[in-house]
């Protein structure tokens, strides 16, 4: 049964995988770490002629099918591929990738003087 639970364990490891293909693209690249979301926006404008943003999309990954079969295209991935990757995440690893999110997400004490 479907259930929120479930839509968060889903939608953390497509997440989880596209920053994963990032890393991928930017080794095959011969980057020295991950092409950044940035670099994917403007590579796939040229590619495509569509517009892209990465950002978003790994931050929020409830995106259309179409933009999914652009993405495994770019990443040179098959569907299928794509979702094996996602459904082998365990839920060891979304929890602590969940818990690295919201530990970022939290505001950071501003230093500063102290009137």
């Amino acid at each position: 049964m479907m259930n929120e639970a479930r839509i968060l364990y889903y939608t953390t490891s497509t997440e989880m995988v596209l920053k994963e293909l990032r890393a991928e693209k930017g080794k095959k690249l011969g980057f020295k770490k991950s092409a950044s979301q940035s670099f994917v926006n403007s590579d796939f404008e040229q590619k495509y002629k569509i517009t892209l943003n990465m950002g978003r999309i790994e931050s929020n990954p409830n995106f259309e099918l179409k933009t999914l079969f652009y993405l495994c295209d770019y990443f040179d991935i098959s569907v299928f591929d794509f979702f094996k990757r996602v459904l082998s995440k365990d839920e060891k690893k979304i929890k602590e990738f969940l818990r690295l999110k919201e530990a970022r997400k939290r505001p950071r004490k501003k230093g500063g003087s102290t009137k």
